[in-house]
């Protein structure tokens, strides 16, 4: 088949009500953490407690923004356009009542704040968190054009209100700082990981910002991937950190595939991209009596299970959890993960038909842990017939699931032409 779309038009029957339905759902449990006044989205889903929860995070914001965008153009919600405004207006501080934390030298946002007051939830100033925050304000100032270019004003107004020049710890070898603190930049994290995001929003941000272009040219362009640390797995080389012995979680690879237009459309990037999702898959299948749909290193809450929230990896992931949404994550490079969702779906989570008469208890709790589809699992639980029931889904986490089979859908066109292009300085580096 020559286009990713072509795979959803050739869908068996069955396989495509499974995916119409978890694609609908992937904006519905975003839509259920939104509150209605202030626009803020809510860092978790809470399967069983009452939504949206109080605690909003900036970031999940920002997935907010996008799956607005989804859901325009699948005609899933008719306010979408004025939804996306209400929460730029929010986190400008135009909601009365709710006033967002933020630096007041920079400009860079609290990683949590209260739902309706904005007021900072004992937090750090996140570098990543506002960037994940202005680059959904940024897509969906591009998709909004036309219908509400206001929104598309408060999005670059929101970009150019932040100083990003604290982000640069060492602009030479690629390292940003993730927290501010009173306007300085600390807690240095080395390339590669997530973080490239920073370094783009910086450069479109700050342009003229001699160390941002360094930063940015001499570590995360197309032509410098190559250079970056990589593990190995069975000789497939990985992206990684400085440590060239670990490997990192599989969401660190898909953020920037979908939200660095660079790397939306860079072959070199596809090409890591697709040796990530190779590696997750491999990794698994050394597991044993775990069948071929079972994998996805992820990140997420484990409540109930073995609590607190991990970011799963390659070697590092207690209880082996597997997590759906980086499989759909990666349909753009692997297709094929769509029937291995939809063999977990109907073997073991069929969670829109799913009745047991014989256990109420375990009905109403499989319901409202998976009622929005597939998450985070235990396969080890479910070999044992001992299920695990999730608390909670992080909305960062789930935005994998949006916006992978978005793009299995409608193809990484619809992120390409919404991403904005942050090389508008010639550099010869």
């Amino acid at each position: 088949m020559s286009d990713l779309t072509d795979f959803y038009q050739y869908l068996p029957p069955d396989v495509k009500t499974f995916f119409d339905r978890q694609y609908q759902d992937s904006y519905a449990l975003l839509d259920a953490s939104r509150n209605p006044r202030t626009g803020l989205y809510a860092d978790a889903y809470m399967t069983f407690g009452e939504n949206p929860d109080y605690r909003c995070s900036i970031a999940a914001t920002g997935v907010g923004l996008i799956g607005l965008c989804v859901a325009d153009m699948e005609g899933w919600d008719a306010e979408a356009a004025e939804k996306a405004l209400v929460t730029l207006k929010c986190v400008m501080g135009e909601i009365v009542g709710c006033q967002p934390a933020r630096d007041a030298a920079t400009g860079f946002y609290a990683h949590f704040v209260d739902m309706e007051t904005g007021e900072n939830l004992n937090s750090e100033i996140s570098t990543i968190d506002t960037s994940l925050l202005v680059a959904g304000a940024l897509f969906a100032g591009k998709h909004f054009k036309e219908t509400a270019p206001q929104i598309e004003e408060m999005a670059v107004k929101l970009l150019q209100q932040i100083e990003w020049s604290v982000v640069v710890a060492d602009k030479e070898n690629g390292v940003i700082n993730m927290i501010v603190n009173d306007g300085a930049g600390t807690a240095p994290l080395p390339a590669f990981n997530e973080y490239a995001l920073v370094a783009h929003l910086a450069l479109l941000g700050n342009p003229e910002n001699e160390d941002i272009q360094t930063l940015w040219y001499s570590n995360f362009t197309e032509q410098k991937l190559t250079e970056l640390p990589k593990a190995k797995y069975r000789d497939i080389p990985v992206l990684t950190d400085n440590d060239q012995n670990a490997f990192l979680s599989s969401f660190v690879h898909q953020f920037p595939y979908y939200l660095v237009q660079e790397y939306a459309k860079s072959e070199v990037y596809k090409d890591f991209y697709t040796n990530a999702c190779h590696v997750d898959r491999l990794k698994w299948k050394e597991l044993d009596d775990v069948p071929s749909f079972v994998w996805g290193y992820g990140a997420g809450p484990n409540d109930g299970l073995h609590g607190g929230y991990h970011a799963d990896k390659v070697n590092n992931a207690p209880g082996d959890i597997a997590s759906a949404y980086i499989v759909a994550g990666f349909l753009p490079v692997y297709p094929a993960g769509i029937h291995d969702l939809y063999a977990l779906y109907q073997l073991h989570f069929p969670y829109d038909v799913y009745t047991n008469p014989d256990d109420p208890e375990d009905e109403k709790k499989f319901r409202a842990s998976y009622h929005f589809g597939l998450h985070r699992y235990s396969w080890w639980h479910l070999e044992r017939k001992d299920r695990w029931y999730p608390t909670k889904i992080t909305l960062i986490d789930w935005s994998s699931m949006l916006y992978g089979l978005t793009a299995f859908k409608r193809g990484m066109s619809f992120f390409t032409e919404r991403l904005t292009d942050n090389s508008p300085v010639s550099q010869t580096k």
